[in-house]
């Protein structure tokens, strides 16, 4: 196993500020991009997409039940077990929907 070189603490801290300066300018250019994700425009949906429910059919904007989002989570079956990749909350489309 390597280990880390032992410097002195004034060695440490000049590489550690170095670091710090890094995570910084990523959690901006993080925080940037998040923004500018927020600002895509909108997709009006024009096909009436139908999902079956434990209640029944129902449509896009009856998924939402009146909310601004709806949490949709992603599965996929791996040999015979069925995993949840991921979760996505999908925002405004009701309101969307309803214009």
């Amino acid at each position: 196993m390597n280990h880390p070189r032992v410097v002195s603490r004034d060695e440490w801290l000049a590489v550690r500020l170095e670091l710090l300066k890094a995570e910084k300018d990523l959690t901006r250019r993080s925080d940037e991009l998040a923004r500018k994700r927020q600002e895509l425009p909108w997709v009006r949906i024009g096909k009436d997409y139908r999902f079956e429910t434990d209640e029944g059919s129902a449509s896009l904007a009856d998924l939402f039940r009146g909310r601004s989002q709806l949490l949709v989570s992603f599965q996929k079956r791996t040999g015979s077990e069925l995993t949840i990749d991921t979760a996505k909350q999908i925002g405004n489309i009701a309101g969307a929907a309803h214009s």
